[in-house]
């Protein structure tokens, strides 16, 4: 049955605000360790990625077409000419250089990290505080400085120690070879498992839209909206004690299924387990 202009633009609607609601999650993880124009970047080549390879299966052995590309992705020919260029004739260099410039100061600490390398005099250890000074010259000939002041990024680094600063002699000294933005060594641990997570629950969900039912994988929640908020500490304690039982439960059904070599061909394949709350905005 056709539907109706309002009942396409409330799906509309819904999937706007699940994949806001997502997408907002998710860059709260991502801010300060990645900017929104490297972000835009790789949404964009991602996406085109996608799209060329939905097409290809969608017609095997035969070339994709620009303005099917177009179509599907909302971008000009010209970019997409531009996006496959880096994609397929030099992927390995291109990556080289999207990770080292996934924030200002992941660009800058490469170039500074690389000076070291070279071997040219005094480049571990660099003057700042004005316009002639090593480290603003080494900034300039890096990045683009519109809208970023010299004091924040030496902040930057700093907070995640890549740099010792001598206040008073306004000195800089280089103490990695290349930019981490995490904060403590347990960040990139959680934010990775934190994301495998997320990776993993949408691979279930992409695999149950569109299949039958006797086809779909397991995918169940369960929450309660009416819990004080004076509970919350003890409501954790009770349900991570439930979980961990779980976790024990799964680890021996799992086992008898696992083959005694690892070989590529073998599937990963398990279940996920979580706490969530949210406080009301």
């Amino acid at each position: 049955m056709p539907t109706t202009p309002d009942e396409r633009l409330q799906e509309a609607a819904l999937l706007a605000r699940a994949v806001e609601n997502v997408f907002r999650k998710l860059i709260r993880f991502l801010v300060g360790r990645i900017t929104l124009v490297k972000l835009q970047e790789m949404i964009r080549h991602i996406y085109v990625e996608e799209t060329e390879r939905k097409l290809r299966a969608e017609n095997p052995g035969k070339n994709v077409p620009l303005t099917r590309l177009a179509l599907l992705t909302g971008l000009d020919t010209r970019t997409l000419a531009g996006v496959r260029k880096h994609l397929q004739l030099d992927e390995a260099r291109y990556r080289q250089q999207f990770l080292a410039e996934l924030t200002p100061e992941s660009a800058v600490v490469e170039a500074w990290a690389s000076r070291i390398e070279e071997g040219k005099r005094g480049a571990a250890v660099l003057d700042y505080g004005s316009e002639d000074a090593a480290f603003e010259k080494l900034v300039r000939a890096t990045i683009s400085t519109r809208g970023i002041t010299i004091q924040s990024l030496i902040q930057r680094l700093v907070d995640t120690r890549s740099v010792e600063q001598d206040r008073e002699r306004q000195q800089l000294k280089l103490l990695v070879d290349h930019y981490s933005p995490y904060l403590s060594q347990d960040e990139p641990n959680i934010v990775n498992a934190a994301l495998s997570a997320v990776s993993n629950l949408i691979s279930t969900i992409e695999h149950n839209i569109g299949s039958r039912p006797e086809d779909l994988l397991y995918q169940r929640q369960r929450w309660t909206f009416r819990l004080d908020p004076a509970d919350a500490a003890a409501f954790r304690g009770a349900m991570r004690e439930f979980l961990e039982t779980c976790e024990v439960r799964a680890d021996a059904a799992i086992e008898p299924w696992e083959q005694e070599r690892y070989d590529s061909r073998l599937v990963t394949a398990g279940v996920g387990f979580y706490y969530f709350e949210e406080t009301p905005s």
